[in-house]
């Protein structure tokens, strides 16, 4: 914070954190402007203040980039505002080079899954082998390569949508469901030799290799023919070509596995990169409760000799049986839970005791009846009413409630603890990355509340969010996974009612599911694009805001991973994702 004279421009204070920022004393500062110490990064930004300040009488968070004395940039959120009727600039800030930086980490995160969608459209594409993506259930084609048509002697458009016995293209007899249990058990498959027939008739000897990758929420086979005709005439050609092949194919294999893993994990990561930043800004929160309160415990407890004093004195005006009367009373007080009043209820109460210390000749009546409901416990006083008069002529009661007021502070600074822990936890669980982990018995619930508490920032501006939890289970599962589910789908109704709205989260137990409901009253998904939103890669986004991912990692997750279904329904007002998983 700093203080500065409106008419000259020089500043009058300024406290130890703000020097720190400029990286100077406070007696280089005070007495200097900012143009004395040039500490503006960009000109326009003074200028834009004062603009503001004119106009206003404030600027409320605004970026502001400023220079140190060593040359180094701190950027701070800057607010400020005109105080005594004109004369100085109370101005505050808040240091977020850090969050700047994070926020620069999640864009290169972007720009890499960008790269990594493009390297795997052109792996495919662009590859000197025949390749092609099926329906690993139904054989139907989903999607070949220019080099597969030429193998086969097909146009692309006389592939896709057929399967590949419809165009009868294979000479050799090979048992389908053994190749896929195959796949299945190991992952891939390769080395399989095999014969096909072109569509002019000619008879071509290729060498396959096979994966199954998961795509369009269901198993794809991915499979690689090279085509090995030329080498067939010499067998010692055919073998040579069939390892130096054989190894090729397992590398495009892999790097097509890893390409799919990476993509996943830089969404999940972009994602991440996008939270950091308001979840510092909700941790602050607490984190300044808990200094405020701590310095306020800490300057009293200095003080506590002289509070024995004053004690000691109080307790020799009375009886042995007064004080032990006097110590009941205050260890039952401070046994209370406080109590929070309405506004009539809180304004009779002061009357009454004020009306009492009045009578008893207490002095401060007001002041102490009103701290006496600020405190909560108000009831308990007028309900020992008769006690009272154990505090006359004595700053005994004084002394009672400032040690009330400090515990007041110290469970203040607990709830602050468990805040701020609540929301460590919630973003450790997220950032958890852990594909070979095995199922484990996971509370749903707690993994909703894990991605709730991370997105609390944004939602408390202008969502109600309403919890329907008819039903807290336990099922087995993959806790990160469950927590990527809930982001994507809980996000993507956010940013459909723009973060204003009505977001509803509701859990129901059924026969053999349990049923989450995941419910916005945006403007909802349009009826042309309803059938596509599963797909890779597709999404209605700005570029450069959504990679398209999002819902197929769900439905790949939940179907696949956790042997569940999804389903939803959308209209204008109410759209609602219905994720169904299977009981213990």
């Amino acid at each position: 914070m700093a203080l500065t004279d409106m008419e000259n421009g020089l500043y009058v204070d300024a406290n130890d954190v703000y020097c720190s920022w400029l990286g100077r004393t406070r007696e280089e500062v005070i007495g200097k402007s900012t143009l004395d110490l040039g500490i503006y990064s960009n000109v326009n930004d003074r200028e834009f203040i004062l603009v503001g300040l004119k106009k206003d009488g404030y600027v409320s968070n605004y970026e502001v980039p400023l220079i140190s004395k060593t040359g180094a940039t701190v950027t701070i959120l800057f607010s400020g505002r005109i105080v005594e009727n004109g004369k100085y600039l109370l101005s505050a800030g808040q240091n977020i080079t850090a969050l700047k930086e994070k926020e620069y980490l999640a864009a290169v995160l972007q720009n890499e899954l960008v790269i990594s969608k493009e390297l795997f459209e052109s792996v495919f594409r662009l590859n000197p082998a025949a390749v092609s993506l099926s329906n690993a259930e139904t054989a139907v084609y989903d999607d070949v390569n220019d080099a597969y048509c030429r193998l086969i002697g097909y146009s692309r458009e006389e592939i896709i949508g057929r399967a590949s016995y419809d165009l009868n293209i294979w000479i050799t007899k090979f048992d389908r469901e053994r190749l896929l249990g195959e796949i299945l058990k190991k992952g891939w498959s390769t080395g399989m030799e095999a014969s096909i027939r072109m569509k002019s008739g000619e008879i071509r000897h290729v060498v396959s290799g096979n994966t199954i990758l998961h795509t369009k929420g269901r198993p794809t086979l991915l499979a690689i023919l090279i085509d090995v005709t030329e080498s067939k005439q010499s067998k010692e050609a055919l073998e040579f070509a069939v390892k130096e092949r054989t190894k090729e194919l397992n590398r495009i294999l892999e790097d097509l596995q890893k390409t799919q893993d990476q993509l996943i994990l830089s969404e999940k990561m972009a994602t991440l990169g996008q939270l950091v930043a308001s979840v510092a800004h909700e941790i602050n929160n607490p984190l300044a409760a808990i200094a405020a309160f701590s310095e306020q415990i800490h300057n009293r407890m200095g003080n506590f000799g002289n509070r024995l004093f004053q004690i000691k004195e109080c307790f020799s005006k009375h009886s042995d049986t007064e004080i032990n009367e006097t110590i009941s009373f205050v260890i039952e007080l401070f046994t209370i839970k406080p109590k929070s009043y309405a506004f009539a209820e809180s304004r009779k109460a002061k009357k009454n005791l004020e009306g009492i210390f009045v009578q008893l000749g207490i002095d401060s009546a007001y002041d102490l009846a009103d701290r006496i409901v600020d405190l909560g416990v108000s009831d308990f006083f007028l309900e020992n009413e008769s006690f009272l008069s154990h505090f006359k002529s004595s700053p005994l009661l004084e002394l009672v409630l400032s040690e009330l007021n400090t515990l007041r502070s110290i469970e203040s600074i607990r709830l602050a603890v468990e805040r701020t822990s609540k929301i460590v936890y919630s973003l450790k669980n997220y950032g958890r990355v852990d594909r070979n982990e095995a199922k484990s018995q996971i509370n749903l619930v707690d993994t909703i509340e894990t991605v709730l508490t991370l997105y609390q920032s944004k939602m408390k501006s202008g969502v109600e969010c309403i919890r329907l939890y008819n039903a807290s289970p336990l099922i087995a599962g993959y806790p990160d996974e469950l927590i990527q589910i809930w982001t994507n789908l809980i996000y993507n109704a956010l940013q459909a009612m723009a973060f204003k709205g009505i977001l509803t989260i509701q859990v129901d137990e059924l026969e053999t599911e349990i049923v989450v409901r995941i419910i916005d009253n945006g403007p909802g998904i349009p009826v042309s694009i309803q059938k596509r939103i599963f797909e890779p890669f597709y999404t209605t986004k700005e570029k450069g805001e959504g990679t398209g991912l999002g819902l197929g990692i769900v439905k790949q997750s939940v179907e696949e991973r956790h042997r569940g279904r999804i389903q939803f329904q959308s209209e204008p007002g109410n759209t609602e994702f219905l994720v169904f998983l299977p009981k213990i």
